[in-house]
């Protein structure tokens, strides 16, 4: 199962933007987004195996984001279910009732580098980042395990980003999300 994102069609009304996006894409030899990224080396059993997380292109009237992929990031996401206990006099055990089940909490951990051969500290992936980590928005994301749980937009709750020692060319940072869903408003004539 592949993901293809289309920045022309995505970003079309942006016009420098969509030179830029493409531009980097083309720059990462991306072409289309996959599951995992597999490096073959060895056997079967010997795969490292990597499931890339993509910031989707974020376009509002007061922002305007190009995709953003992280390829060195460990996701754990935990979920909690409502549920009401009620006490009832004389059982030993409480009666309950499942209301509904409860949102994704999504724990980010990643790096971020310029790219493969640079020694330089990533300044622009990190801007970009910061922007996608401080935007007052849902964020789209396409993510292998997270969108097989049925989480394709999270909301950043919380983030930090700390040095590593000896590193000059590569950024840490983790964040807390939460997963959201579009919610749908129909408006009907009084009648």
């Amino acid at each position: 199962m592949g993901f293809n994102i289309n920045l022309s069609n995505a970003l079309g009304q942006y016009e420098g933007l969509v030179d830029y996006a493409i531009q980097e894409a083309a720059d990462l030899g991306i072409t289309e987004v996959k599951d995992f990224i597999i490096v073959k080396k060895g056997g079967d059993f010997s795969l490292p195996v990597f499931a890339p997380l993509v910031f989707e292109p974020l376009i509002k009237k007061d922002l305007v984001l190009p995709f953003l992929r992280i390829d060195a990031v460990n996701i754990s996401a935990s979920r909690s279910k409502n549920i009401v206990k009620t006490a009832i006099e004389g059982r030993d055990h409480t009666v309950k009732e499942h209301i509904s089940n409860g949102d994704f909490s999504i724990a980010i951990d990643g790096l971020i580098a310029d790219d493969e051969f640079s020694k330089d500290y990533p300044k622009g992936k990190l801007f970009l980042l910061k922007q996608f980590l401080n935007a007052p928005y849902s964020l789209r994301i396409t993510h292998a395990i997270l969108n097989r749980l049925g989480v394709y937009e999270i909301v950043i709750d919380s983030y930090s980003i700390p040095s590593i020692d000896g590193v000059k060319n590569i950024q840490k940072f983790s964040a807390q999300a939460t997963s959201d869903e579009p919610i749908e408003l129909i408006i009907r004539d009084n009648v």
